[in-house]
């Protein structure tokens, strides 16, 4: 439980959110690129420490996975750690689904 109650803390925050709905499209498909903190800053228009700040949390949660790749990070959302997120909420807590 105290997990999930971190990553639901970690997503329930209006700025996670909009980092959550810009990065997605960046991490589906068949070859996911993801997108820089500056890509990221850039087009939410937060301060660099604000993002770096969200960022670190929300990697710690396991919302985001940050993958090096040369001189770069890309960001990517892990969708399976929100959907067992949203799932325990669905499944366990309401008792829907079962």
């Amino acid at each position: 439980m105290e997990q999930i109650a971190g990553i639901l803390g970690a997503i329930g925050q209006p700025k996670r959110l909009e980092i959550l709905r810009l990065v997605a499209p960046f991490s589906r498909g068949s070859t996911p690129t993801g997108l820089t903190a500056g890509e990221i800053a850039r087009l939410t228009g937060m301060a660099p420490a604000t993002l770096s700040f969200h960022l670190k949390d929300m990697t710690y949660h396991g919302l985001v996975k940050p993958e090096r790749r040369g001189r770069n990070i890309l960001y990517r959302v892990d969708v399976t750690v929100i959907a067992a997120a949203l799932d325990y909420v669905v499944t366990d807590i309401c008792g829907i689904l079962e």
